[in-house]
């Protein structure tokens, strides 16, 4: 491959990976403050709260932040192609905000300690929205990953600051999640207001039949990624059915480490895929002696990884937490395989999206996620938060193994051969 190849994978990497630093990283730097000023058991209740987003957001996102960029991609240069595609899935958006909201309304009165509280109950409908028309596929589409960056870092900057400095009372946290939701409505806004003005973007209406042939498109893509969030999630959402919020905030803590983690993979995921498309499926050789790099880098990266949270558990903790460090360090040395065990399907996952072989993956996150439901409750009912845990790596475990024996059993998804 040539080499401004290489130079772009690289430039995507690093800014997918300052949009993710200040995406997630920087809540993760504030868990020590949260739990300073709002005490363990508030911050439970806002690990909760924020599951509950992360999970229902995804209704959202669709399929888009996958498949949204490659659209683009092949648009490129029809300006009133790419707008007319934008506005689409927009208008498609603000349609799936209905069964969002009815949603987050439903799944909030199993927590008690949310649904009686009117004034967090209401702030998470304002963090919903403003989740809802996330701009940051299109900015990759379009190869300007670097506007992007700048608009997400000042506004997120912005937020962080207006949390330390008017955010001071244990009740304060009440209204944490109108100040996220703000802010990351502001970013939503000012982007598609410099697509507008440099890009040439101009919304149009799309017609039902569109908005249907979307949804279609991008349904097991979607199927997908809901099996994925849930997943991820699941930790938090079926050990706050079943535990107080103080020990979902000592979980919760170690949790956001083993997130990081897996957003590592993502950020690798934004830099690489989209030029991993232009290679395709028209030079096998060339695919899969990348995508075989890709397994044998991230196998040796998440490695590393692994250990160190192993060796260095307590130390990360206190960083993040003063109190329950035992705990929570605990349950991170059991957590730690997680980031592993998920970075190394990553390779069989790009190979069955460029091949369009949706059943295949669509097939092994679905058993994967029917697993994890079944046991998540029994195993967190019987042995708590050690259950999750266990729930948790058997289920990667076998997403892992599934997809990858998928592309091994067939010669030319088989990245693994030479």
């Amino acid at each position: 491959m040539e080499p401004l190849f290489y130079i772009i994978v690289i430039k995507n990497i690093f800014l997918s990976f300052g949009i993710n630093f200040i995406n997630f990283l920087f809540p993760v730097i504030l868990i020590p403050f949260y739990i300073q000023v709002f005490g363990i058991t508030n911050y439970g209740l806002i690990a909760i709260s924020l599951a509950l987003i992360n999970y229902i957001s995804v209704i959202n996102d669709y399929s888009w932040n996958a498949l949204g960029p490659i659209k683009i991609g092949k648009l490129q240069y029809n300006s009133t192609a790419i707008s007319h595609y934008i506005s689409t899935v927009i208008n498609t958006k603000l349609l799936l905000t209905i069964p969002s909201f009815l949603l987050l309304f439903l799944l909030v009165h199993l927590y008690n300690d949310i649904s009686n509280n009117s004034l967090l109950f209401a702030s998470l409908f304002v963090m919903l929205f403003s989740r809802t028309q996330n701009a940051h596929w299109i900015f990759i589409g379009l190869n300007k990953v670097n506007i992007y960056f700048i608009i997400n870092s000042i506004f997120k900057i912005a937020c962080l600051l207006t949390i330390l400095l008017f955010v001071k009372s244990k009740n304060s946290f009440q209204i944490l999640f109108f100040i996220l939701g703000v802010f990351d409505s502001l970013i939503f806004i000012v982007s598609y207001f410099y697509l507008a003005i440099k890009e040439n973007f101009t919304y149009s209406r799309t017609s039902f039949k569109e908005i249907y042939s979307e949804l279609q498109y991008g349904f097991k893509m979607f199927l997908t990624n809901l099996t994925i969030c849930s997943i991820l999630n699941s930790g938090t959402l079926i050990l706050g059915v079943f535990f107080e919020s103080k020990v979902v905030g000592m979980y919760s803590v170690a949790e956001k480490v083993i997130m990081l983690g897996k957003h590592c993979i993502g950020v690798l995921f934004q830099g690489v895929f989209p030029k991993i498309c232009k290679i395709g499926v028209s030079s096998l050789l060339e695919l899969n002696k990348n995508l075989r790099l890709i397994f044998k880098s991230y196998l040796v990266l998440f490695s590393v990884g692994t250990i160190i949270l192993i060796l260095f558990s307590e130390q990360i903790i206190s960083v993040l937490s003063s109190v329950y460090i035992l705990e929570s360090s605990r349950y991170l040395i059991l957590l730690s395989p997680i980031p592993l065990i998920a970075s190394l399907n990553q390779s069989a996952y790009m190979s069955l999206l460029l091949h369009e072989k949706k059943n295949i993956y669509f097939s092994g996150y679905f058993i994967g996620l029917v697993i994890n439901i079944i046991l998540s409750f029994l195993l967190s009912f019987l042995f708590k938060v050690e259950g999750m845990i266990a729930t948790l790596i058997i289920t990667e475990l076998f997403i892992t193994l599934y997809l990858n024996y998928k592309v091994q059993s067939n010669k030319d998804l088989n990245f693994f051969s030479k």
